[in-house]
């Protein structure tokens, strides 16, 4: 798909941004329905099952968040090599990219087995609720280290993905996500709940199911990259065992600040879980659907800064840093603009929303106000999320990794401590100081990508691209 153009109208622009969008969009939505699936049929199961999920699932994101260094140094790379016209060095950044994502998925079950149960008490210290806390320490353990090692399949898979949208095919990624979800939501059921020759498995089973899903997507998307019916085709002949270390120091290079930002963002997110775990269980599991909520309802807002992280990076690959910031600019708009009839919807049907997941009466009422505060923050994350895909794309991941810092751990972090829990405010004041973080995180990249500083990023040399980057 030749994504890149240099003449082009706002009408044409507007048509890629939305071909490159939706399948991004879609396939977004359904990775987080992967654990929205979870966390709906647990919660029919007794005891703080919701809990014992969104707990695990916190832990879980920090650990693997290490690996969008690579997803995403492989994602702007390969961009700008399609861009480039050198479909070579694209394919040896593929076949690097996936050898790493194996032994980082080796690694990451070792610290699943290890750490797990001392990382679930840390994240409970402050909850008095004895039969709760015991609850969620016995079936947590279990679902962390089943979850960390599916993601011997689920890293490769990332990266499949994270290629696709690299060579501007978002299709692919949207088919594999969609079988996916079709086998988790098959397999939740069966393991779950013990149907047909399947054990009862509560808690694990919803991890397992999840397990296979990703093993089935993995090999899939394999057998697709070895097919060739991408601009990218997994090649054998470029195939070594070896690990470049160039390669390995480009993608790191562009990838690392992603990582922490990654690292920055859960973080602050478990410091949030653990006070409100302090406020109880009934505030722990409306704290995880909200979470599940809110993640369905941006989706529009990832979707297109995909978009905008491939457009720019391909621009500023063939050499028009004009044509990237049209894009990026116009990609912002769109996903406003789509994002605003969301946001309403959503914030007037937000108790039947919240009764998907829970209908206890202590749950229900408070979830349904803190899903109202965070849902009309939608249309600038959407925004923050759209400009930091056009700053990854140009290579500017260290500002996006900054804002982030600054807002998570400067606004979210230390105001909602003193809103949620010690001025006695509950779960809405954690929130109220998340929005205070949305904000903050836009103004900064406005200031970022008004300032023109992201065009200017050395990402390729004719001389020597990769050299160029680690330099």
């Amino acid at each position: 798909m030749d994504v890149v153009q240099t003449d082009l109208s706002i009408k044409a622009m507007r048509k890629k941004i939305l071909i490159l969008s939706w399948p991004a969009i879609i396939r977004l939505f359904l990775q987080s329905l992967v654990g929205t699936v979870d966390v709906i049929m647990v919660g029919k199961l007794t005891g703080p099952a919701i809990g014992a999920v969104g707990v695990s699932n916190r832990i879980v994101f920090i650990i693997i968040g290490a690996f969008t260094a690579l997803s995403v140094g492989s994602t702007a790379l390969v961009a700008h090599y399609i861009g480039a016209k050198d479909i070579k060095k694209g394919n040896e950044i593929l076949w690097q990219s996936i050898l790493i994502s194996l032994i980082m998925g080796i690694g990451i079950t070792v610290v699943g087995f290890l750490f797990s149960e001392s990382l679930l008490k840390g994240m409970l210290s402050l909850m008095d609720d004895k039969e709760g806390y015991d609850f969620i320490i016995r079936e947590g353990v279990v679902y962390i280290k089943i979850v960390l090692t599916s993601m011997i399949f689920g890293f490769p898979m990332m990266i499949i993905n994270a290629v696709f949208q690299g060579v501007g095919d978002m299709k692919t990624p949207l088919y594999l996500m969609i079988i996916t979800n079709i086998v988790n939501v098959i397999f939740n059921y069966l393991l779950i709940f013990g149907h047909w020759i399947f054990p009862e498995m509560g808690v694990a089973g919803a991890a397992l199911g999840t397990a296979i899903s990703r093993m089935v997507g993995c090999l899939i998307g394999v057998g697709i990259l070895i097919i060739g019916k991408s601009n990218l085709k997994l090649t054998f002949k470029y195939l070594s065992f070896k690990l470049d270390t160039v390669i390995i120091k480009a993608i790191f290079k562009i990838g690392i600040p992603s990582s922490v930002e990654q690292f920055a963002r859960q973080g602050s997110q478990i410091i949030i879980t653990i006070f409100v775990a302090g406020l109880g269980a009934h505030a722990l599991d409306a704290n995880e659907i909200v979470m599940n909520i809110n993640n369905l309802a941006i989706m529009p807002g990832f979707g297109f800064g995909v978009a905008a992280l491939t457009l720019v990076g391909q621009s500023l690959g063939a050499g028009d840093s004009d044509l990237a910031n049209r894009y990026a600019k116009q990609t912002a708009l769109i996903g406003i603009v789509l994002m605003l009839p969301i946001t309403i919807s959503m914030f007037i049907f937000a108790e039947p929303l919240v009764m998907l997941f829970d209908t206890s009466k202590t749950v229900v009422p408070l979830a349904v106000t803190v899903v109202r505060i965070i849902i009309i923050t939608q249309p600038i994350l959407t925004l923050i999320l759209i400009l930091a895909g056009a700053l990854r794309g140009a290579g500017d991941t260290m500002w996006v990794m900054i804002s982030t810092i600054i807002g998570n751990w400067g606004a979210r972090v230390v105001l909602g401590i003193l809103f949620g829990y010690y001025l006695g405010i509950g779960l809405t004041g954690f929130y109220l100081a998340i929005g205070i973080d949305i904000i903050v995180r836009a103004l900064l990249m406005l200031y970022r990508f008004k300032s023109g500083k992201w065009k200017n990023i050395k990402v390729l040399s004719k001389k020597d691209k990769l050299k160029e980057v680690i330099n």
